[in-house]
């Protein structure tokens, strides 16, 4: 059965303060200084089992995350929902009060919001947000660490999301704006501005406008998992907001350019771009395991 305690989820970026992410950072940091890639003496997963349940295809999160939970002691149990009774109808729910009566925590990648809620809700067990149409916190988080630990502090400093700005990723890089005290700029055309609002975000269909002076210029691509029949129209709209030499000029002479990975060379960002780029793109992409790590460190610390 379920433990009696109450288990911390993180299923948005709204879940977890400045003080712990910063928390969580100064972990990762440590670690890498320290050289440790793998498996160590500190084992908070030790004698766990972890399931990962994803609806979604996934490179970075389902690799990072089984490697997370087993570097920590833990083991993992890959559940694709087609395979499961969730595919013939059976409520979410109900896979979750089995799956918190036998299993330590979960990592779910799917549609709606309201689905990995409900799992959480109905579990017990710590419960992770690996992806869904309204929400990307890990990668965000990710993105956050990669920026600090080339650049310094985000506080006070300027992000330019260029593309699809009602999309998972933006609408996390909007909710951590307020957490961190960065402004946001958000390049996109109207019928793609993101639907967070704060202090901190400034939206506009200029590019040029959201580049300048920018410390760090962000993208992700423009035809999101169940939205391909719209490929023609979203190419089309987003052609303007390309990252590409022309826009990096107006941004800071030192600014970074990351990208969430997949990326489409030659549609959100220019392939030569990217591929000088690289070092810091893959970099963001390999702290997707270290951050992972210190995520599901916090949730083990109760």
């Amino acid at each position: 059965m379920a433990s009696s305690f109450l288990p911390r989820h993180f299923l948005s970026v709204a879940d977890i303060s400045e003080a712990d992410a910063r928390k969580i950072f100064e972990e990762v940091a440590h670690q890498k200084r320290g050289g440790v890639q793998g498996v160590g003496s500190d084992l908070p997963l030790q004698g766990q089992v972890w399931a990962l349940l994803f609806r979604k295809p996934s490179t970075r999160t389902r690799i990072s995350f089984d490697l997370a939970v087993r570097q920590l002691g833990g083991s993992t149990l890959f559940l694709s929902a087609t395979e499961l009774q969730l595919s013939r109808g059976e409520p979410m729910e109900d896979t979750a009060r089995v799956l918190g009566r036998m299993v330590q925590g979960a990592v779910i990648r799917t549609f709606a919001q309201e689905e990995i809620e409900t799992f959480a809700r109905s579990s017990g067990i710590s419960t992770v947000n690996a992806l869904t149409d309204q929400e990307h916190p890990c990668q965000v988080l990710a993105d956050i660490f990669t920026f600090e630990e080339k650049r310094g502090p985000l506080s006070g400093k300027t992000v330019a999301f260029l593309g699809d700005a009602s999309c998972n990723v933006a609408r996390s890089w909007a909710l951590a704006a307020s957490l961190f005290r960065f402004h946001l700029r958000f390049g996109a055309p109207r019928a793609f501005f993101c639907d967070v609002e704060n202090p901190w975000i400034v939206q506009t269909e200029l590019a040029d406008e959201a580049v300048r002076g920018a410390d760090l210029l962000y993208t992700d691509v423009w035809i999101s998992m169940g939205r391909e029949e719209e490929s023609a129209l979203r190419e089309k709209a987003f052609a303007p907001y390309q990252i590409n030499r022309s826009l990096v000029r107006r941004a800071k002479a030192d600014a970074l350019v990351l990208h969430c990975l997949p990326a489409y060379r030659g549609k959100e960002i220019d392939g030569e771009l990217f591929e000088e780029r690289a070092p810091d793109i893959f970099d963001e992409a390999e702290n997707r395991l270290h951050v992972q790590k210190g995520l599901l460190r916090w949730l083990a610390t109760r």
